[in-house]
């Protein structure tokens, strides 16, 4: 779900960050957030504000509309070979994070950074 405009912002703490460090690459993520602009070229997690929903606020549980998360596998020459070559799933999926993939969960963390959904929200759908 998407959160509504009315939201709070809080940086996550470092338990916070070591508990999606299990699950996420969040150099990666990171990584990403600088390359589209989203952070400044220096940031930490520090830097990076997420966003809780203000319930009672502009709606009664702080989401409004709905939003997809995704995990694009983009069919690079590369990746079209090893697939021609009947390479594993892991084989495949190690070459497309090289070039860039992020899966269905970072993409979520992605977005929750850019503040158009919560990390709770994000797990919560991850985890059905």
């Amino acid at each position: 779900r998407k959160l509504a405009d009315d939201k709070l912002p809080y940086i996550l703490t470092k338990a916070e960050r070591e508990e999606l460090a299990k699950k996420v690459d969040m150099d990666h993520v990171l990584n990403t957030l600088k390359e589209e602009g989203i952070v400044k070229a220096d940031a930490t997690w520090n830097d990076v504000s997420f966003y809780h929903p203000k319930v009672k606020g502009e709606t009664e549980d702080g989401y409004k509309g709905r939003m997809g998360i995704h995990e694009v596998l983009e069919m690079s020459p590369t990746i079209k070979d090893m697939v021609m070559q009947d390479k594993t799933g892991d084989e495949i999926e190690a070459q497309a994070r090289k070039e860039g993939m992020l899966t269905m969960l970072e993409d979520g963390i992605f977005k929750a950074a850019q503040g158009l959904t919560s990390v709770e929200e994000v797990l919560r759908v991850i985890n059905e």
